[in-house]
C-alpha cells in the first residue's frame, strides 16, 4: 500500500486479494475444490473496477448546487412544468400506509391532490415505489405532459436514477421508467423534508382520520390553503 511505484488499480485491489484468498482457503478446506488462480484474478479485477464505478462521487452542476442551496423552501418548476410533490406515510409491513401527492405549477397553484392508503408491502421501498407508479399513473391519465417528481425519501430518487444498483426492486424499476415514454420530460429530485410539509401532512391524514378511501380533487385541501399559500408567495421570493 505504501508502495510510490505501484498502479492505482494495483493499491486498490488489494482488499479484494485478500478476500480471494479467504475464499480460496475455504473452498480447500470445506469443499476441497479450488478454481483456477487466473480466473479468480481476472473475475476480481472486474469487480474492482465495477465497485469503484458506482461508488465514484457524482459532481454536482452549479444549478444542481444553487437548487440544493435553496431547497429548505419549495422550489417552483420551470414555465409549463407540473411539480409533483409525494410522500408515503410508512409504519411497517403489515399496517396500512398513507400516501398523497400534490401537483403546482411555476407559480404555485395547484393543479391536483390526491391521496390513498396501500397495505402489505413488505418493506418500505417496495411501497415508496407503489407510491410513485401511482402517482405517475394519475398525472399521465391527467394528461399532464411535462412533470416532475419530489420526495424527501432520498432513496428512492437515487435508486430511479441509478437503477443497476438496486436490482432487488428491477421489475418496480422498469415500471418507473416505462413512464418516460409518456411524457414530454419526466424528472426526479430529492426534496428536504420541511420543502414537503404539504404532501406529507396529506399523507398523514390518512391514518390520522382514517382516510381510507382513495380521492383525487382539483386544487389543493382546504385545510392547508394557508400552507400552500405560503408556499407560492416565498417561491417567488
Amino acid at each position: 500500500m505504501e508502495d510510490n511505484g505501484s498502479t492505482e488499480s494495483l493499491a486498490r485491489s488489494i482488499p479484494w486479494v485478500l478476500w480471494l484468498i479467504w475464499k480460496n482457503i475455504n473452498s480447500l478446506l470445506y469443499a476441497e475444490t479450488q478454481v483456477s488462480v487466473v480466473r479468480s484474478l481476472s473475475e476480481m479485477m472486474v469487480e474492482v473496477e465495477q465497485w469503484f464505478l458506482l461508488n465514484k462521487p457524482q459532481l454536482r452542476t452549479t444549478e444542481e448546487r444553487a437548487r440544493m442551496d435553496n431547497s429548505d423552501k419549495w422550489c417552483p418548476p420551470d414555465n409549463g412544468v407540473i411539480k409533483c410533490n409525494i410522500h408515503l406515510n410508512w409504519r411497517n409491513a403489515s399496517m396500512h400506509s398513507g400516501v398523497a401527492w400534490i401537483a403546482r405549477d411555476q407559480a404555485g397553484n395547484v393543479y391536483h391532490h390526491a391521496r390513498d392508503a396501500i397495505v402489505h408491502a413488505p418493506d418500505r421501498m417496495v411501497a415508496e415505489f407503489g407510491c410513485v407508479i401511482w402517482a405517475l399513473t394519475c398525472l399521465r391519465d391527467l394528461g399532464v405532459q411535462k412533470v416532475i417528481m419530489a420526495s424527501d425519501y432520498y432513496e428512492v430518487v437515487k435508486a430511479i436514477k441509478v437503477p443497476y444498483q438496486w436490482p432487488r426492486y428491477r421489475d418496480l424499476l422498469q415500471q418507473i421508467m416505462g413512464f418516460k415514454g409518456t411524457f414530454d420530460s419526466l424528472e426526479f429530485e430529492g426534496e428536504k423534508v420541511v420543502a414537503n410539509g404539504v404532501a406529507r401532512d396529506i399523507a398523514k391524514s390518512v391514518l390520522r382520520d382514517g382516510c381510507f378511501q382513495s380521492y383525487l380533487a382539483m386544487g389543493g385541501p382546504s385545510w392547508l390553503h394557508d400552507r400552500i399559500a405560503r408556499d407560492a408567495v416565498r417561491s417567488d421570493v
